[in-house]
């Protein structure tokens, strides 16, 4: 039983219905079943809802592009498997279909990411990584195509067909969820991915993965309740009432800006990335307004020094850990 995207609801004081997300091809003319719809939105029990980001490009010049070593992965992912039980990844090139394979001793869950880049290329990935999972069919959560694609400007129309693309290389493989990640703002604009999420996964696997950041809205580092009140009103709540479970894709904190950034601040340390992680936990494990829980990704395992273009000049400083693998603080095991 996968462990990683599942949601619990109470069917009475003796019975508890577990929902794990498998997919599969499903006629979406059939009503949501109001028992499916009550799991979605109640509290998730005895789960770790957190897991991790992982971009391998931290090593001193790597970049994408730069194909990554067997035994790096290795290294990473063992020192992930120390604190997380599932992680996401962005990218079959350069090496990291392996991934998968590495994983799967060491017991870890697999959401898997296709970078969108040229038609050609990106059909190429879809077919690399169909083959991955089917060496390793019990690994692989999902596959995610693109991240953050309305911020891309990647038309949904094109995410969508990449997705159907997708699915017909896992006809055979019903347990692997299709879908993708946008921004925590780009439901309303992302109608056709939706619509996929619907329709290529059975009722209790329809998810999408939503980036929701509280650094960039402004938030306290220990204060997060007001940001995502707000991402749960103009985007997560439109997304369930769409009848999709939320991921939350990507949320952390920054521990420092590049050095010249054109509006640093004194939000970006260690020590609010801290309190910052430890009240996020709190959060998604179910202490907010809603009272539910929510499977999240925590951005980001390592710093990765060529993100030298984001706001604020905080691109190279999201990880839990440094470049070299040293924690930059105790933190709470999820």
């Amino acid at each position: 039983m996968k462990n990683f995207i599942r949601f619990t609801a109470k069917m009475s004081l003796a019975t508890i219905l577990l929902l794990t997300f498998s997919c599969s091809s499903n006629d979406d003319s059939t009503p949501d079943d109001p028992a499916v719809l009550a799991a979605k939105n109640d509290i998730i029990d005895s789960e770790k809802h957190l897991g991790v980001c992982y971009g391998p490009f931290h090593n001193n010049g790597q970049a994408p592009g730069t194909h990554i070593a067997k035994g790096q992965i290795q290294n990473d992912l063992a020192l992930i498997a120390e604190n997380f039980s599932f992680f996401r990844t962005y990218t079959v090139a350069d090496g990291m279909e392996q991934v998968v394979e590495v994983a799967t001793p060491l017991g870890l869950e697999v959401v898997l990411g296709i970078h969108i880049g040229s038609d050609a290329q990106t059909k190429a990935d879809i077919d690399k990584a169909a083959t991955e999972i089917r060496r390793f069919p019990q690994t692989v959560s999902a596959l995610v195509i693109g991240n953050e694609t309305d911020l891309a400007g990647i038309s949904p129309d094109k995410v969508a067909g990449y997705m159907d693309y997708a699915r017909s290389k896992l006809q055979d493989l019903p347990d692997v969820t299709i879908t993708s990640c946008i921004t925590g703002t780009g439901v309303s604009s992302s109608q056709p991915i939706l619509n996929k999420c619907k329709e290529l996964n059975t009722q209790e696997n329809r998810v999408i993965l939503l980036n929701i950041y509280p650094y960039y809205g402004e938030a306290q580092p220990g204060n997060i309740d007001g940001n995502m009140q707000w991402s749960y009103n103009n985007g997560m709540k439109q997304a369930e009432d769409f009848g999709l479970g939320v991921i939350i894709g990507e949320i952390g904190w920054p521990t420092a800006t590049n050095d010249g950034a054109a509006t640093p601040t004194s939000r970006e340390n260690v020590a609010n990335a801290k309190i910052n992680y430890e009240v996020t936990l709190k959060w998604i494990n179910g202490d907010n307004f809603l009272n539910q829980a929510y499977n999240t990704f925590w951005f980001s395992m390592f710093d990765e020094a060529w993100k030298v273009n984001e706001p604020k000049g905080v691109g190279p400083h999201w990880g839990l850990y440094d470049k070299n693998g040293n924690p930059k603080f105790q933190f709470t095991r999820p």
